[in-house]
């Protein structure tokens, strides 16, 4: 029978840890992910995912049960990925188009559907990666925040107090790097006819402090929206 996370956490608690162990296995593939997306680098991406993994061990008290575990476990990841990135000293810069996102932008990232051909299969799958390349292009705070809304489906809200950011902030950041992600395809696009797509695009990574260095990780997991 599969325990739910609040009962594990309840377990823990009570002083069980193997209970802990099993939230780890749970949800160590996301952290990883989340913190590999940011940092770049599987070692430290690896030593975030352990210390985001302690410290919510160790605050677990804290943890209120009504809301979702992964949701409050991410907030901790996204914090200490902001921490690895001011010690770092990356400085993001701001995008185009000031104004804040709306409902009807929302974009999901789905796995292929298994209903689907291989050709169309292939070609979502293209899509994806092409966009997760993409992704990897933005600077930090907008990328922790395009993939806190839709790699691990948080809401507005909780990317707020995850990213510690004014939730006017939070709204400005997605819409804003979804401008700039739609900049890139149509400009991609618009090479595809008449020679090789540009490096940088419309806002390229010398604007935002980055390298085009970014690419699909294998091993980062899919989305998570409707699981909960």
């Amino acid at each position: 029978m599969v325990r739910d996370d609040a009962t594990l956490v309840a377990l823990v608690l009570a002083g069980d840890q193997s209970a802990f162990a099993e939230l780890v296995d749970r949800y160590h593939g996301e952290v990883y992910y989340l913190a590999l997306r940011q940092l770049r680098q599987r070692e430290d991406a690896e030593d975030l995912a352990q210390e985001a993994f302690l410290r919510a061990y160790r605050a677990l008290a804290q943890y209120d049960p009504t809301r979702p575990f992964g949701a409050w476990l991410y907030a901790i990841t996204a914090r200490l990925c902001i921490d690895a990135h001011r010690r770092r000293r990356v400085r993001p810069v701001s995008l185009t188009r000031p104004e804040e996102g709306t409902a009807a932008e929302e974009r999901e990232w789905e796995i292929p559907d298994k209903t689907e051909g291989p050709e169309a299969q292939a070609e979502r799958r293209d899509e994806a990666i092409r966009l997760s390349v993409l992704v990897d292009r933005l600077p930090p705070d907008y990328r922790l925040a395009i993939l806190l809304r839709h790699s691990q489906d948080l809401s507005y809200e909780e990317i707020a107090v995850a990213t510690g950011a004014p939730l006017g902030t939070v709204k400005a950041r997605i819409h804003r790097a979804r401008n700039q992600l739609r900049a890139w395809i149509e400009a991609e696009e618009g090479a595809g006819s008449g020679g090789r797509a540009s490096e940088e695009g419309p806002h390229g990574p010398e604007e935002s402090g980055q390298k085009p260095d970014g690419g699909m990780h294998p091993d980062g997991p899919p989305s998570r929206r409707g699981k909960r």
